[in-house]
């Protein structure tokens, strides 16, 4: 599997993961919400790394 590929597949699943556990807790405290950025920035820098290889 690529490399961008698994930073975005990893991102998603954070980000998934992190919302089904602030439904169950049922609140969003500041760990949740720093793993949800994390995500992003997981994604984001997947995205850059694919964009990287098209160049």
């Amino acid at each position: 599997m690529e490399e961008w590929l698994k930073s975005t597949l990893i991102g998603v699943i954070l980000i998934i993961l992190a919302i089904m556990f602030a439904i169950a807790r049922g609140e969003f405290n500041i760990w949740i919400i720093l793993i949800i950025i994390l995500g992003v920035v997981d994604i984001a820098l997947g995205i850059v790394r694919k964009r990287k290889g098209e160049l």
